[in-house]
């Protein structure tokens, strides 16, 4: 046989050779709870957990904090009818200081007023 079959059939054989230890699965899962070292590591690594139950309803903004709904403008249940009082108040305020104000200049001037007070 020349030198160069030689090399040929030694680069096919480990070619080979890595091909078929690849396609072997990994021996076991590292994070496993039957991988812990101990019976009660492995007996605290199984314990079932229920969920927390909802606190606020249904409503999905009750999900996020405080500081998320002001950024993001969420406004739950409650604050959606103090944010509507608030707007009647300032509407009515308005026209009684200025009646010859349209309906959109008082409404855009309590917009305003209401982000200014967030």
């Amino acid at each position: 046989m020349t030198p160069i079959r030689t090399t040929l059939l030694a680069v096919i054989a480990t070619t080979a050779a890595s091909w078929a230890f690849a396609q072997t699965p990994p021996a076991d899962d590292t994070t496993a709870p039957s991988a812990a070292s101990s019976p009660s590591q492995r007996a605290a690594t199984s314990s079932n957990s229920s969920e927390a139950p909802t606190q606020n309803g249904t409503d999905p903004s009750a999900a996020s904090t405080p500081h998320q709904q002001q950024a993001t403008g969420a406004m739950s249940g409650d604050s959606k009818s103090k944010h509507a009082q608030m707007m009647k108040a300032c509407v009515a305020k308005e026209q009684a200081r200025d009646a010859e104000q349209t309906q959109a200049q008082i409404k855009k001037t309590c917009s305003e007023q209401m982000k200014s007070t967030k």
